[in-house]
């Protein structure tokens, strides 16, 4: 996973799917980033080299979302290809999500 701090957004790009093979680390990974940048006041997910989400990706995602509730700063999704839009969107999430579509 790729990070940068741009002003006070701390934005991450996942390196691919976010399915149960590979939360755990990713989870750790988010963990480590959300206490180095405790001054952080926006999250962004980048989701350019995601193509899928499975429930334990989608856990994380809720996780994210809460953390981001409880620092009382914002959390969306950019880039999501269209089948990440249209699961969110069956789950009724885009919007929760701030999800954008892909570029």
């Amino acid at each position: 996973m790729d990070a940068s701090f741009s002003d006070t957004t701390l934005i991450f790009t996942f390196d691919g799917d976010l399915i149960s093979t590979n939360v755990v680390p990713v989870r750790a990974e988010l963990i480590e980033l959300l206490k180095n940048h405790p001054s952080a006041t926006a999250l962004v997910a980048n989701f350019t080299r995601v193509g899928q989400v499975d429930s334990q990706g989608l856990n994380l995602l809720i996780g994210l979302y809460r953390e981001a509730h409880l620092r009382k700063i914002p959390f969306r999704i950019e880039n999501a290809s269209a089948s990440v839009r249209r699961l969110f969107g069956l789950l009724n999430l885009n919007e929760r999500f701030g999800i954008s579509a892909a570029a």
